[in-house]
């Protein structure tokens, strides 16, 4: 079942989505709110996979909703590492259209919500949530063949799909714009974990922190180069050159028997 909470300060359109909802077995209708605030207690409360969500309310919009709980998921949801739920904005304004999508929703509907559009906006939600299961089933594997030795696979997005990546397929992974990538010979793959989680995960599996945000395979090492001030470069198998910080060089020397 797919939990959902509705949220919108008017009663009547409350009332069409739960008749809407009837004609939906898997959707299973937890509670209701009229505001903003009221819907952050409820998420807390009641931890919804799928929240319908009106824009204009008083008190917090629909907009400061979805950005309290991006920012804060772990605490709002009452319970540690719960993801926020998914949200579809159901409004009768459509000039909120693109800000919708740019905060990650999963559909907009206009209001008066027509049946065929409410039917397509929850499948999408189904696909969404099932692809959400399927990373947290990966990452559950990969913390039991942690406990076993070191790991040898990393789950990883590809859009929408969920890739299981060998780790020698990696050559180093890095921050852009706070977002971690595994970068392979040939493409950038999503990781859902901290560069400070994997540094951990992955240092018994060979890899090395060689700055703040990046973490390069040692297998993929092929040449150490003094550069300015200390610091060096590595050069990969795949021919990047990367910047190594003084303190790092000195531990990725350490790690490839360099005196």
């Amino acid at each position: 079942m797919i939990r959902t909470l509705l949220v919108d300060d008017e009663d009547a359109a409350r009332s069409m989505l739960r008749r809407s909802l009837q004609s939906f077995p898997d959707f299973e209708l937890v509670g209701e709110a009229c505001n903003g605030l009221e819907a952050l207690e409820s998420i807390a409360q009641l931890r919804p996979d799928l929240v319908l969500l009106d824009i204009e309310m008083p008190g917090l919009n629909g907009f400061e909703v979805v950005q309290q709980l991006n920012a804060q998921p772990n605490e709002l949801n009452g319970h540690s590492n719960v993801l926020p739920p998914a949200i579809v904005f159901a409004t009768a304004y459509d000039e909120y259209a693109v800000r919708a999508f740019e905060a990650n929703a999963i559909d907009y509907l206009l209001k008066p919500v027509q049946p065929e559009r409410l039917e397509r906006a929850l499948t999408r939600v189904r696909e969404r949530l099932a692809n959400r299961n399927a990373a947290q089933t990966a990452a559950v594997r990969e913390v039991a063949a942690q406990r076993a030795g070191p790991i040898r696979r990393l789950a990883a997005r590809r859009g929408k799909r969920i890739v299981i990546l060998p780790l020698r397929e990696i050559v180093r992974i890095e921050i852009e714009e706070k977002l971690v990538f595994a970068c392979t010979a040939t493409e950038r793959l999503l990781i859902e974990k901290s560069i400070g989680e994997l540094e951990t995960l992955l240092q018994p599996a060979g890899f090395l922190r060689i700055g703040r945000g990046e973490l390069v395979n040692l297998e993929m090492v092929r040449e150490l180069m003094p550069w300015f001030s200390g610091t060096w470069r590595v050069k990969l198998s795949n021919g990047e050159e990367r910047d190594v910080s003084r303190e790092r060089a000195r531990q990725l020397k350490e790690a490839m028997g360099i005196e």
